[in-house]
């Protein structure tokens, strides 16, 4: 599958530059999706929790399935 990403960067030896316009409007959606990411694990732990001695039912199964694939994309993003 093709990738979509075109990286807004470009290395040099100093640091990076950029387009600054076009850095910052990436940021801001990438904060945004931080914050949903986030939202939902926060929602996703609520659930959990509140289907405490359930845990051999199927949704307790699917929330801690999104709790992992949350937690490890959090750790794969620095967060």
């Amino acid at each position: 599958m093709p990738s979509k990403y075109h990286r807004l960067t470009v290395p040099t030896p100093d640091g990076y530059e950029a387009d600054a316009n076009m850095a910052i409007e990436r940021l801001g959606r990438l904060e945004d999706a931080i914050d949903r990411l986030h939202k939902e694990y926060e929602q996703t732990l609520d659930a959990l929790q509140r289907l405490e001695g359930k845990e051999k039912t199927a949704t307790y199964r699917q929330l801690m399935a999104n709790k992992l694939s949350i937690q490890e994309l959090m750790l794969r993003l620095g967060l």
